[in-house]
């Protein structure tokens, strides 16, 4: 019989993270361990839990799996358990993921007979700051082919056309469903214009139809975020965007990544896969996925400052996942 375990820790950000929604400089994540398995549970502050809640479940509810390679037995058990709460989710199905795939000696990728992942470009992200502030925060990425832009406020026109002028990145655009449809169709003109790689989740209440009317009018694909939780979501949006953002953090793990990809191909949309504030293990692990994906945002650990694991790397805005079996993650004073 094992027995999952966790453990709090503390992360501090190289620099604030704005969105349209709020701010942060600090995170606080759950690090989960499934003998030598590690998955990790960061939950956004607007899933109405915390990464503490999932410390205290993990150590109280006594998790145990009696053969973690009867994998879909467990996962079963687990999504009955814990599917309203998806990053507690996704903590566990990482770390069964990884034990498995490191018993079985393959990285996560092959283990899972996905395309290989290594050199596929990530953006960078700049969130939601002044002019002044985002020539500072680009200076970070340099050498990576695309920067992410976080809109929803007044700095938005200027900052569009300063990182365009730049000449130096592809341009992805994020508003955190910051906008009503009147509100965006503003910035149309511009977006076209400067050609804009990407569309994220742009509407305040995502609806369909309205959707649609923007995708008229956009010559930059749409992509949904934070509307596409469970596999479900995704019908609900055929014909109104382009492609789908799957977080492990949002959906529940890999194994619900896994379904939404299928589902999504199936009706023609695209696959992009981000992160929340991760550390080097939930950015790793979606990394491991990259192979499926048009577009990535998988800079999670790069942004953190005090990072304890190694794992996934960037050079030059192209990911390296490890070579070594499962997840291929270590805490950096066992590297």
């Amino acid at each position: 019989m094992m027995r999952y375990r966790a453990e709090l820790i503390d992360v501090s950000l190289k620099e604030t993270f704005r969105i349209s929604r709020g701010e942060t400089g600090r995170k606080q994540n759950c690090i989960v361990r499934l003998d030598s398995g590690w998955g990790e549970c960061c939950p956004s502050i607007y899933y109405g839990y915390s990464a503490e809640e999932c410390f205290r479940v993990i150590e109280n509810d006594n998790i145990d799996i009696a053969d973690p390679f009867d994998l879909n037995a467990v996962l079963i058990d687990l999504e009955k358990r814990f599917g309203d709460r998806k990053s507690l989710l996704a903590g566990l199905d990482i770390a069964l993921y990884d034990y498995i795939s490191t018993k079985l000696e393959l990285p996560l990728w092959q283990y899972l007979g996905i395309p290989d992942p290594h050199g596929k470009e990530t953006s960078y992200t700049v969130s939601i700051d002044s002019p002044e502030n985002v020539v500072k925060r680009l200076e970070a990425a340099k050498g990576f082919p695309a920067v992410k832009l976080k809109i929803g406020s007044d700095h938005d026109l200027d900052n569009l056309k300063l990182i365009h002028s730049t000449g130096k990145f592809k341009l992805r655009v994020d508003a955190n469903s910051a906008f009503t449809l009147d509100q965006f169709m503003e910035l149309v003109p511009l977006i076209n214009d400067i050609g804009v790689e990407l569309i994220e989740q742009p509407l305040v209440d995502s609806d369909p139809n309205d959707l649609k009317m923007l995708k008229r009018e956009l010559r930059a694909p749409i992509y949904l975020d934070e509307s596409i939780v469970e596999v479900e979501d995704i019908y609900r949006y055929v014909g109104s965007i382009d492609g789908i953002n799957i977080k492990l953090q949002r959906v529940g793990g890999i194994h619900q990544a896994l379904k939404m990809i299928q589902v999504a191909r199936s009706v023609d949309m695209k696959i992009m896969f981000g992160c929340m504030l991760e550390t080097s293990i939930g950015n790793t692990a979606a990394a491991h996925l990259a192979g499926f994906a048009e577009f990535l945002d998988l800079d999670s650990s790069f942004l953190i400052r005090d990072d304890p694991f190694v794992g996934i790397k960037i050079d030059r805005g192209k990911i390296l996942v490890p070579d070594s079996p499962g997840l291929g993650v270590r805490r950096i004073d066992e590297a």
